[in-house]
């Protein structure tokens, strides 16, 4: 059974953005223009420390070569599918890479797969249709102007967008046999919110994604802010944020992760956080909270609710 996390916030504004996006590093190979993950047995992860906020993750990794010769290996820095809907939407920011303490440069790739994984990502690319494009038509089911019409079987029978679009941070990373290769990376995620929504709607999205027990849905309708407005209550809601994070890619390398440490922090001590875990997080301090393990295998990825009540004057 997976351990529930709850923590509580102050009231921030919120954000626009609708893009969930944060992932683990796992090696790729090219195929017909896409990128697939594959397994590798001769690298492991030694170490692996996980940071997450709402406004920065870093992870910091040791991997070792336990082989008796160099590997070359294309890593790939995968993001989940962006969504598309009638708010606005962003991609990571600030991403950076560091191998051995020194910055790594970056290729961007951009992959578009059918439903069936049918990779499309090159004829979409031939049509010019850029990301925005792509939210655009998603939003209004209008062809941006110049724009030739998408593929009949690219779209569904609403005439919705059948595929999805993914970012990808490549490079390809030398293994030197038998020795071990820091890595790490940080960025500026992207947040799903939103308006306030009432306490009811978020309850009911929300509580097979992100894990709501009975003491964070009562926690969420604490919060859920009603005010009096020519002397009826109005209902405003509560200001809320989802965080999406990839750990399984972490099972294609060698074994478990020899040592994995989770750290979530919140900006002020009353944030309500949900997510579904199979770990339990410890407080270290009024913002911090903890989980660190040996030999652990991700079973899920994360999927992190953040909930405060709207600052209103």
């Amino acid at each position: 059974m997976p351990s529930y996390f709850r923590i509580l916030t102050c009231t921030i504004t919120a954000l626009l953005f609708s893009t969930p996006a944060f992932a683990n590093d796992s090696s790729f190979g090219d195929a017909n223009g896409s990128i697939t993950l594959k397994y590798q047995p001769n690298i492991s992860m030694d170490k692996e420390s996980l940071f997450i906020s709402e406004t920065e993750v870093r992870v910091d990794y040791v991997f070792t070569n336990t082989s008796s010769q160099d590997l070359i290996v294309p890593i790939a820095f995968p993001m989940p599918p962006m969504f598309f809907g009638s708010a606005d939407h962003s991609s990571i920011d600030n991403f950076t890479l560091k191998v051995n303490g020194e910055t790594q440069p970056t290729q961007h790739r951009l992959v578009a797969k059918l439903a069936d994984k049918t990779d499309i990502s090159t004829e979409l690319k031939q049509l010019g249709w850029s990301v925005d494009e792509v939210a655009y038509f998603a939003e209004y089911g209008v062809v941006p102007k110049g724009k030739p019409a998408l593929p009949q079987q690219w779209l569904d029978e609403n005439q919705q967008i059948a595929f999805t679009l993914s970012d990808y941070f490549v490079w390809q990373q030398t293994f030197p046999a038998g020795q071990s290769v820091a890595i790490s990376h940080s960025y500026s995620p992207s947040i799903s919110t939103g308006v306030p929504y009432p306490a009811s709607e978020i309850i009911d999205t929300h509580t097979e994604l992100a894990c709501l027990d009975e003491s964070a849905k009562q926690g969420i309708r604490k919060r859920n802010l009603i005010v009096k407005q020519d002397g009826e209550d109005q209902e405003i809601g509560v200001e809320w944020s989802h965080l999406s994070y990839i750990l399984v890619t972490a099972n294609n390398w060698q074994g478990a992760i020899k040592d994995f440490k989770l750290t979530l922090k919140k900006s002020q001590p009353t944030d309500l956080i949900s997510l579904c875990f199979d770990g339990e997080l410890k407080k270290t301090d009024p913002l911090t909270f903890e989980f660190q393990q040996k030999q652990f295998t991700p079973k899920q990825d994360l999927s992190i609710l953040f909930i405060r009540k709207p600052n209103i004057e």
